[in-house]
């Protein structure tokens, strides 16, 4: 049994004259009746009762109907829903970001607009460092990564550059250099520092401590502390300063002042990171929506 042969019966029924139902059908009466004789054939029951020019369903006819619809119904909402999966519109996407990647602004937008836009499909949103993101899409457990960290050997992820900003030094506001109208590199020397942990982001402290060689001082990192919100904390205790990207300002914390460091040279980049043969629609909808196309 067709669903096509199912779609003739209705058409049969509503009409109670297969001449009405071809040209509703757009085919002849011939292969009309034909498949409606075969439909009955393959059942093993009589569908119509044929009376001068119309036809009438039968007892067992009326029944078949109300299942017909159901099914041809039902073959809709799975066609429906096979056209919104290939388009991207209802499927799931797995989305790994590190913390400070929120902070930007730039993946809270992207999810806005792609929430409107796409409000069928299922965001799974996953806080990962770095590496385990990349772990992740290894194993196909995320779509899409936002890392501050490449991994050095992945042939099968693809990755392109999001977006780049400078690090800004944070003091106490009683701190001496809340006042200071330039930083300069020796203020900052012999002071003690608040950082991640080493053992969270080894690249990330390497980098931080050749920067700051670099620009001529040491510094004494005295303080550990895993989170941006207690290093923020312990700034604002006066137990040291700190770098942090510049789009933290946006969070505002009470008891601490940003100053600028355009001499620093350090950077926080934000990194795409998916899978190189993933092509899915949901993925490629919202590679759109960030303006860049996987």
């Amino acid at each position: 049994m067709e669903l096509q042969q199912l779609r003739y019966f209705v058409a049969v029924a509503e009409t109670e004259n297969v001449g009405r139902a071809a040209e509703r059908l757009h085919i002849s009466q011939s292969p009309l009746s034909r498949q409606i004789r075969q439909l009955e054939d393959h059942l093993g029951l009589q569908l119509f009762e044929r009376v001068k020019q119309r036809v009438r369903l039968t007892t067992a006819g009326r029944e078949f109907l109300g299942e017909a619809r159901n099914l041809l119904a039902q073959a809709e909402r799975v066609e429906e829903q096979a056209r919104r999966a290939g388009r991207g519109e209802a499927c799931s996407l797995g989305i790994g970001y590190c913390e400070g990647v929120i902070h930007s602004g730039r993946l809270p937008a992207a999810l806005r607009r792609f929430r409107a836009d796409y409000p069928r499909v299922n965001l799974r949103l996953s806080t990962m460092r770095s590496g385990e993101q990349a772990d992740a899409l290894e194993h196909s457990a995320i779509d899409l990564g936002f890392v501050y960290n490449l991994p050095k050997s992945a042939d099968t992820l693809a990755s392109r550059l999001l977006s780049r900003e400078p690090f800004v030094l944070v003091a106490a506001v009683d701190h001496p250099l809340a006042a200071v109208p330039t930083v300069t590199p020796q203020d900052l020397d012999g002071l003690p520092w608040i950082a991640f942990p080493k053992a969270l982001n080894p690249m990330g402290r390497a980098r931080l401590l050749e920067a700051c060689e670099s620009s001529g001082f040491q510094p004494d990192i005295q303080f550990e502390a895993p989170q941006i919100s207690i290093i923020l904390g312990l700034v604002s205790a006066g137990l040291g300063v700190a770098v942090m990207q510049e789009s933290i300002q946006r969070l505002n914390p009470p008891g601490v002042v940003f100053k600028r460091l355009d001499w620093l040279p350090l950077s926080v980049e934000v990194h795409l990171l998916w899978r190189a043969q993933a092509r899915s629609a949901a993925l490629c909808n919202f590679m759109n929506v960030l303006d860049l196309q996987a």
